[in-house]
């Protein structure tokens, strides 16, 4: 008797559990919704967040404003998302780089723990390129001087950690050269610096290189395995002498952990009907990008099969938080 009693209270606690939840996933969203960016301004992920943000207020019938938090090399904003309400109405758009944390700084947060995965928004190569008035006019000219000791060679990357900071040290070891890297808070400073010749070369993302293109950079090559079809005239880094080179860079969406499924998928069905809109995916075909979408548990995945690289690149270069 006492054991059915207990059970009949356990189910309809776990009854009542089940029909707030729908009842709150029902009315999801009922107030404006914040897309928190971890940059700056006119960075890349501002550039996304801004670009989809319309078609996901049109789909959620509420607004979405962008709320760009930059610092930490972008973990401010990221650990502002992972403290807040599970609710969705407060969501990340975030590279790799504070998710996976490969150089293990101490955080505030705990990525796998703290932040749930809803979908990768996009997918897109790097471009490696130099300032407009370079002496390299190819990858070639470029690694033989990296690996003469008597230059210094130096690029610029947007803050330790970053999927362009892991990126750019292993393209400097995979050509066994001697670049010096510089760090910026955010790709902004990265290509300015790199545009007026302080920097001698850096690997930019899709918005910041090809809106700079032939108007302060000259672009080298493209760190994808393929031409990019947007500039199919710019050779790969591998075909251009680093066989094997391979770099993308990825946005995608979080929400706080605990954040109810059904809103979860709410927030992802948004996503898939804004990156269906033909406008927005012609926009992300200008800026060299491939719009994406994942099940929660397949990104997840991705996640965790790059966690495990980056941090064992990072390990065997000793890459350091400064």
């Amino acid at each position: 008797m006492q054991f059915d009693m207990g059970r009949r209270i356990l189910l309809a606690g776990l009854t009542a559990a089940f029909w707030r939840g729908t009842s709150f996933a029902e009315r999801y969203p009922s107030r404006l919704v914040k897309l928190v960016v971890p940059g700056l301004p006119g960075g890349g992920i501002d550039i996304v967040a801004r670009l989809i943000g319309p078609g996901l207020s049109r789909d959620l019938a509420q607004t979405v404003i962008v709320d760009d938090r930059p610092g930490g090399n972008a973990t401010v904003g990221a650990a502002v998302v992972a403290h807040a309400p599970p609710d969705g109405y407060t969501v990340l758009i975030s590279t790799s780089g504070p998710i996976i944390n490969a150089l293990g700084v101490t955080l505030t947060y705990e990525p796998e723990r703290d932040l749930l995965p809803i979908s990768r928004v996009m997918t897109s190569p790097f471009f490696l390129a130099v300032p407009q008035d370079s002496k390299f006019h190819s990858v070639t000219e470029l690694l033989t001087a990296g690996r003469d000791t008597t230059q210094t060679v130096r690029y610029g990357h947007p803050g330790p950690g970053t999927t362009t900071h892991l990126a750019t040290a292993l393209f400097n070891d995979m050509a066994h050269a001697h670049f010096v890297g510089i760090p910026y808070h955010g790709a902004a400073g990265q290509a300015t610096d790199t545009m007026n010749g302080q920097v001698q070369f850096g690997l930019f993302a899709a918005p910041d290189a090809l809106s700079r293109r032939n108007a302060g950079l000259r672009i080298l090559a493209v760190t994808s395995p393929q031409r990019s079809p947007l500039a199919p005239d710019i050779p790969t880094v591998a075909e251009s002498g680093l066989p094997g080179y391979d770099a993308e860079l990825w946005h995608g969406l979080f929400a706080p952990a605990h954040t109810p499924s059904p809103v979860i998928e709410r927030l992802r069905s948004a996503l898939a009907a804004a990156t269906r809109d033909s406008t927005i995916r012609s926009r992300f075909r200008m800026l060299g990008m491939i719009p994406a979408l994942d099940t929660p548990a397949e990104f997840q995945k991705t996640i965790a099969e790059e966690r495990v690289k980056d941090l064992a690149l990072a390990r065997s270069l000793n890459l350091k938080t400064y």
